[in-house]
């Protein structure tokens, strides 16, 4: 992180929705205007069980090895076959919020989308972003989607 003004890190939190890749597009052209390094983040946590709820395998590596292949095809759909420099992406363990808000400490600008896939896809902003608003040490942007992939708008 740099004082006075100069951007030295951006950190992105991605899910692969249209929101978060549109983020991620943001967020790249931001960096590579400033010259910053950019991490990408995706976050992976064990599904929530219970009595009540359907049966589903729990073996971490199955959860983890998804979102490694969620965190390469969002990669993949915004830069490509490869990713150019100052970029890299990281698979976390924990809350995406817990995540990004950490990993805001170290960086000049959190970036991310205003919904992802929760539950309230028609929510202004989801659960995750305000929560990174409420707790990230530093700047936060949070990006809309363009109109064209805005479930909420009128063609």
């Amino acid at each position: 992180m740099t004082t006075g003004g100069a951007v030295s890190q951006i950190v992105v939190g991605i899910d692969g929705s249209e929101g978060s890749l549109e983020a991620l597009r943001w967020a790249a052209r931001e960096a590579e205007l400033h010259g910053a390094e950019l991490l990408v983040l995706m976050a992976w946590q064990l599904p929530v069980v219970g009595p009540y709820l359907p049966a589903m395998p729990l073996d971490a590596g199955v959860w983890e090895e998804g979102a490694r292949q969620g965190l390469d095809g969002a990669l993949a759909a915004v830069f490509g076959d490869k990713l150019p420099d100052g970029v890299r992406a990281e698979l976390r363990h924990g809350l995406p919020a817990s995540v990004l808000v950490e990993a805001g400490k170290h960086a000049d600008l959190v970036v991310v989308g205003s919904r992802g896939h929760g539950g309230f896809v028609s929510a202004l902003l989801g659960s995750v972003s305000t929560a990174v608003i409420h707790h990230a040490t530093g700047p936060v942007l949070v990006v809309r989607p363009r109109p064209e992939h805005d479930a909420s708008s009128s063609h």
